[in-house]
């Protein structure tokens, strides 16, 4: 039987019971720490991977004053932004997306 492909919603709901924590966080002006367990790596692969191979989403936003925040530890100052370039709806780019503070 051939693998089904998971959406980006599809990664969200199964690791919504699991402890599936990363902290980001600037730790310089040229390092950004990504860190958490097993389990948070096998889940932002996942999401990495099913973002990739989709044939509809153009972004992803997680972060932890917003979108996808349950998946961060208190410690988390930065999230993720990812445009899928070249982008087909509309600019796309960073600069038109009000992130917050």
């Amino acid at each position: 039987m051939p693998s089904r492909t998971r959406s980006t919603n599809g990664v969200f709901e199964k690791y919504a019971r699991k402890r599936t924590k990363v902290t980001v966080k600037k730790l310089d002006k040229n390092l950004v720490l990504v860190e958490g367990n097993r389990t948070a790596f096998e889940f932002l692969g996942e999401l990495f991977l099913a973002f990739a191979r989709s044939k509809n989403e153009h972004m992803v936003q997680i972060w932890p004053k917003g979108p996808g925040n349950a998946r961060f530890t208190s410690q988390s100052k930065l999230g993720f932004y990812l445009p899928m370039l070249p982008c087909t709806l509309g600019k796309g780019r960073i600069e038109h997306v009000r992130l917050g503070d």
